[in-house]
C-alpha cells in the first residue's frame, strides 16, 4: 500500500507537470513537499496515506520554502549565468559552473533539513544548520549512502532501457513523458531512502522494515 501511495503522488506530479509550464510549477510547489512529508512517514511508523502527505499543511510550507531557501544563491547564479551565455558574455559560463557546484554542495550538506523540520527539531533556519552539523558529523556515511544511492537510480533507468531495446516511440513519448516513466520507478525508492538515512544517523526510532 506504501508503494501504491508513492506511485500515485508521483503519477499525479507527472499528470500535473505535464499540462504547462505553471502546471509544472504547481506539481513541484505543492506535490514534491508532499511526497517527501510521506516518504518521512512511512520510514517513522511503517505506512502512510495521502491524508497524511498533505495532513499539516504549515509543515508542507515550511518544507517548500527551505528547499526555495536553499537553492536561492545557485538558481540567481545559474540563472544570470545562463542570460550572460545568451548574450554572448564571457563571464556567463563561470557563474553556471560556480551555481552548479554550490547547488551540488548545498544539495550534499542540506539533504536532512526537510526531515529534521518534519520531525519536529527544527524550524526552517535551524534545520539548515542541523543538516549540515549532521553531514559533517557522518560525512563518510552518508557520502557512502548517497552514492550507493545514486548507483540504485541508475539502475532504476533499466526498465527505460530495455523498453528502448524493443522499440518504445520516444519521439511520441518526448522526454518529459521518459522523465515521468523514469520517476514512476525510482521515486518510491527516492522517498523512502534519504528519512531512512536521516533516521538511522539521528538515532530517532522508525519503523521496522524486516
Amino acid at each position: 500500500m506504501n508503494w501504491l501511495l508513492f506511485v500515485g503522488l508521483l503519477v499525479l506530479y507527472v499528470i500535473v507537470s505535464l499540462i504547462s509550464f505553471i502546471g509544472g510549477l504547481i506539481a513541484w510547489l505543492l506535490l514534491i513537499p508532499a511526497l517527501v512529508r510521506a516518504g518521512y512517514l512511512v520510514a517513522r511508523q511503517g505506512q502512510s496515506s495521502f491524508g497524511e502527505a498533505f495532513g499539516d499543511i504549515s509543515l508542507l510550507l515550511k518544507v517548500l520554502l527551505y528547499y526555495l531557501i536553499l537553492g536561492l544563491i545557485p538558481g540567481i547564479l545559474i540563472g544570470f549565468g545562463y542570460m550572460r551565455v545568451l548574450g554572448s558574455a564571457g563571464t556567463g559560463g563561470i557563474l553556471v559552473v560556480a551555481g552548479l557546484i554550490i547547488l551540488f554542495m548545498l544539495s550534499l550538506f542540506g539533504w536532512a533539513g526537510p526531515y529534521a523540520i518534519l520531525s519536529g527539531q527544527a524550524g526552517i533556519f535551524s534545520a539548515i544548520g542541523q543538516s549540515f552539523s549532521l553531514t559533517w558529523r557522518n560525512f563518510s556515511k552518508v557520502f557512502v549512502a548517497l552514492l550507493s544511492f545514486t548507483g540504485l537510480l541508475i539502475l532504476g533507468l533499466l526498465p527505460l532501457g530495455l523498453g528502448l531495446l524493443v522499440k518504445v516511440p520516444i519521439l511520441i513519448l518526448g522526454g518529459r513523458h521518459l522523465y515521468g516513466l523514469w520517476l514512476l520507478v525510482v521515486g518510491p525508492m527516492a522517498s523512502m531512502f534519504l528519512p531512512l538515512l536521516y533516521l538511522a544517523l539521528t538515532g530517532e526510532e522508525g519503523a521496522s522494515h524486516a
